[in-house]
C-alpha cells in the first residue's frame, strides 16, 4: 500500500501489484464511491502500456 485517502462519500487506494509477468510491478489506483456505507462504484486505474506486448502475443 502506497496511499489510503478517505472522504465521506469515497476512498482512493494507491498500490502496486506484482505480477510474474513480463509487465513486473503494476502501480495501481482504485477509486470507490460510497452511498450509504455501501460502494456503488469501483474505479480501476493503471498504465496498460507493459501489457500491450502480452496482449499482442495472444492476438
Amino acid at each position: 500500500m502506497i496511499s489510503e485517502l478517505y472522504g465521506e462519500s469515497e476512498a482512493t487506494l494507491v498500490y502496486d501489484v506484482h505480477t510474474a509477468t513480463p509487465a513486473g510491478t503494476q502501480r495501481t489506483a482504485e477509486h470507490f464511491r460510497l452511498d450509504d456505507g455501501k460502494i456503488t462504484s469501483i474505479m480501476l486505474i493503471f498504465d496498460a502500456t507493459p501489457w500491450q506486448p502480452m496482449k499482442a502475443m495472444m492476438s
